[in-house]
């Protein structure tokens, strides 16, 4: 089987989150990526929580596990100068080279674009940092829930008239700035394919997470009002949000998007009771009692099991649907049977469900997955058996601190 990337490889210097997320969608669809870190500074994710079965360990991290499947992994202390004449032989057979350090850091180390690009003229360079490469800020080190503040998301997050709130969900802005990374390394391979030119794709990951803020742009753009929190809140609907059911910590979100879905729910619901005022039959009466609106209604939605109020309304035609839980999703049918989570069969933590892409296609299908590496996993593999190290010289590299 061919996969779409197969034949691409890409000397993977980024670490946390937004570069490995990336660089794992390329090695899933077939790229050789390998992974140049080392056990002097690891990269952060072999380190934080969670790790599996409640203990971390440098193999045992589920974020290490979840942004590292199917790469390669080759130990380099970059401090030392061997180190970087190793990583330039690296990149002069690859690709790609992608990086997130702060601004100037792969400089420091005799690895910035100017130089790898005199060992491969056409490679495609990815960089990126918190504010980018220009501007004022541009020497500022930043990283994902910061800047949901500092681009706004965090002044339009957060329940309706409350304060401000910067998680949104989890890690979500490193995520979306590697979808970024992602697309733009695309188009540069096709340019290079074109043209035989490589260049330089940057970004911050503070215009990534500024460009899904259209709606908010929009708003205060045509209309001059500046968006604040609204929760599970719509403008123009009501009710719009997720309500209390039955059974404990169990939710189930409603929306009704116009006047038949009103009629709808007060069809399921079957009790008129404060719903007879006439008045609330246009959205502009339903807004202007929402609070009150949304607790006849979850005086309701008690009452019942999440699935079973979403299946009522979904019959009835009104939008509704159970909140699931994590564990929930991970059981989910649907997901199960379109094969979007992957195993891993990791040799110190054992067999681990872990997210897919979420895109299919024909290339893609009964694709091969590797365990997240162990560190320095590929040295021997890389150095020896691929750039030709004498093996002598391979064993004096390891305990002179360069491959560690």
């Amino acid at each position: 089987m061919t996969l779409p990337l197969e034949g691409i490889r890409v000397a993977d210097f980024s670490w946390v989150i937004a570069g490995p997320f990336a660089t794992q969608a390329l090695a899933l669809m077939g790229a050789e990526v390998i992974k140049i870190e080392s056990s002097v500074h690891t990269d952060i994710n072999r380190r934080l929580p969670p790790g599996a079965d409640g203990v971390l360990g440098t193999e045992r991290s589920g974020l290490w596990h979840g942004l590292n499947l199917n790469k390669k992994s080759v130990t380099l202390n970059l401090r030392k100068p061997e180190a970087q004449a190793l990583a330039r032989e690296i990149v002069a057979r690859c690709d790609v080279a992608i990086e997130n350090f702060s601004y100037g850091q792969l400089e420091k180390f005799n690895l910035g674009y100017d130089e790898l690009k005199k060992v491969k003229p056409d490679l495609v360079f990815v960089t990126s940092s918190g504010l980018g490469r220009t501007g004022p800020y541009r020497g500022y080190v930043t990283f994902g829930p910061p800047l949901t503040a500092y681009t706004g998301l965090a002044s339009i997050t957060g329940q309706d008239g409350g304060t401000p709130e910067r998680w949104v969900g989890g890690l979500w802005s490193d995520h979306q700035a590697a979808l970024t990374s992602f697309f733009g390394l695309l188009a540069a391979l096709e340019h290079r394919d074109r043209t035989g030119e490589g260049q330089m794709v940057e970004y911050s990951m503070a215009e990534a997470i500024a460009g899904q803020l259209p709606e908010a742009l929009i708003e205060y753009g045509v209309t001059g009002t500046v968006p604040g929190p609204r929760g599970n809140r719509d403008p123009a609907m009501c009710p719009h949000g997720v309500f209390r059911a039955a059974g404990g910590d169990t939710w189930v979100a409603i929306a009704v998007q116009n006047d038949e879905d009103w009629e709808r729910l007060k069809r399921v619901m079957g009790e008129p009771g404060p719903f007879a005022d006439a008045s609330l039959d246009t959205v502009e009466g339903r807004l202007a009692r929402r609070p009150e609106i949304e607790a006849a209604v979850e005086s309701w939605t008690r009452r019942y099991p999440p699935e079973e109020v979403a299946s009522r309304l979904q019959e009835a035609g009104v939008s509704a649907g159970a909140v699931v839980t994590i564990e929930d999703l991970i059981e989910d049918p649907v997901l199960r049977d379109r094969g979007f989570f992957l195993t891993q069969d990791h040799p110190e933590v054992g067999q681990r469900t872990l997210a897919g892409l979420g895109w299919d296609m024909p290339a893609m299908r009964g694709l091969p997955v590797r365990h997240a590496p162990l560190l320095g996993e590929h040295s021997w593999e890389i150095f020896v058996e691929w750039l030709g190290m004498d093996p002598e010289r391979f064993g004096e590299l390891v305990a002179s601190d360069v491959i560690v």
